[in-house]
Formats: structure tokens, sequence, C-alpha cells
């Protein structure tokens, strides 16, 4: 069809999946051999449907695999790829060829590239400032309808909060180099985040060297949880809204 590239999107532990399940959905993909694969673990963010109908049930846990679960399941899925010959460039991602195959969108709004918000709920970044369009499709509609612009709340970051996100999004990739962030923000991250960083060496999620920060493979598969450590005070009790 004219295609460049194509990318195959998994979601480990979805609603009624099994172990069986999931490894023939590796295989399938797997045999279809696309260009790359992104790989995500179920959440269900507390803002959802299948959240509030679980409050109505009673229910304190999602009807999805859970996290020991999802883990073990994406690395097998990283294990099937690199098999292959694919190479895991993420906590999210395995792709066939690292030198043709390149996330720009990805690399470049980690980077503190700007991203125009269009469409309902989307969220936007500009100049350093977070944005969200109105979260309802009436709201939305009626803002647009009116001309007017569909943006109902902002944030503005810091040059400190700049500098964290970058920081903490960059390690999704599984290293980053010291060096890029002494010479962009001015900041000695082996020295700013010594504590976390040392905590995660001594459990096995990451090692350090001269000047590089490296995820094992079990902290890339936790990642997300294991960035916590790294936000600001006010911002870790935080919840998505």
């Amino acid at each position: 069809m004219g295609f460049e590239h194509i990318n195959i999107d998994l979601i480990a532990g979805m609603m009624n999946d099994t172990e069986e399940l999931w490894r023939a959905a590796v295989a399938k993909a797997v045999e279809m051999q696309p260009d790359c694969v992104t790989i995500y673990q179920m959440e269900v963010p507390y803002n959802t449907g299948i959240y509030k109908q679980m409050q109505t049930d009673g229910k304190v846990t999602a009807p999805v695999a859970d996290w020991e679960t999802k883990r073990a399941w994406v690395n097998y899925a990283f294990e099937e790829f690199v098999k292959t010959g694919y190479t895991v460039t993420s906590a999210y991602t395995v792709v066939k060829n690292p030198e043709t195959i390149k996330f720009v969108y990805r690399d470049s709004l980690w980077e503190g590239a700007d991203l125009l918000p269009i469409g309902v709920a989307s969220f936007g970044h500009l100049g350093g400032i977070h944005l969200q369009n109105q979260a309802d499709i009436a709201p939305y509609i009626e803002t647009i309808e009116r001309g007017e612009s569909a943006i109902f709340r902002a944030y503005a970051t810091s040059p400190d909060e700049r500098f964290i996100r970058e920081f903490i999004l960059k390690l999704k990739l599984g290293s980053v180099k010291p060096s890029y962030y002494q010479t962009k923000f001015g900041e000695d991250v082996l020295t700013r985040f010594a504590p976390q960083l040392g905590w995660m060496q001594n459990e096995g999620f990451a090692t350090l060297g001269p000047d590089e920060i490296r995820l094992t493979r079990d902290g890339l598969l936790q990642v997300d949880r294991l960035l916590h450590e790294f936000f600001l005070p006010h911002h870790r009790s935080a919840r998505y809204t």
C-alpha cells in the first residue's frame, strides 16, 4: 500500500486475556514481521468507565491481569521478538532495524517539542505550557461552534519541572547520558538523583556508569512505577484527571 513502516500494537493483560491467548498473539505478530511493535501493559485509570463500574460493584481490583503477570507477558514478547532479530528500544517498543525505524514524534515530544492539541480532551504542550481541551464532547462542540478556543485548562511549567519531565521521559528509553542534561539544563543528574539512582541500582533495576544510566530488563518492565521516585514531592500524590 506504500506505507514506509508498519507498526503493530499489543496490549498485555486485557480483560479475559490468558497466557495461551497472549502467546498466540505474540506468535502471530512475530510471524507478520512488522517494522516495529508497541507493547503496552493494560491499565485502568481511575477516571475511566471501567473504574467507575468497579466502584459501583464494590470491587477494589480491576478485571485485568495483575502487574506481575503483565510484566512477565511483556518480557516474554520481548524475548520472542529478540530471537528473530528485533531490538528492544524502549519500555514499550521493539523494532526490526533501529537504524531506519525512528519514533520522531515521541523523541521530539519528550525533548520538549510543541504539540498542538486538536480534538476533545486532547493534551498539548506549547512553549513549556501544558494544555488540555474540553474533556467532554458537548462543551467541546459548543465552544468550537462559537468560534472560541477549546482549551479549558493549562499549566505553566518551571525550568526545574521541564528538566525533571525530560529526564524521566527519556528514562523510558532504557538508557540516558548524564552529560546530556548537564549540557542542556546545567544539572548533574547523578548528584541530583543520587538517592533514587542508588536505590534502583541496589534493587537491580539500573546500572550506573561514568556517563550512562541504563535500566535492566526488570527495571524497564516497571519503569512507570519507578519514575515516581523522581517527581517533585507535591506531584507524587497527584492523580491523572
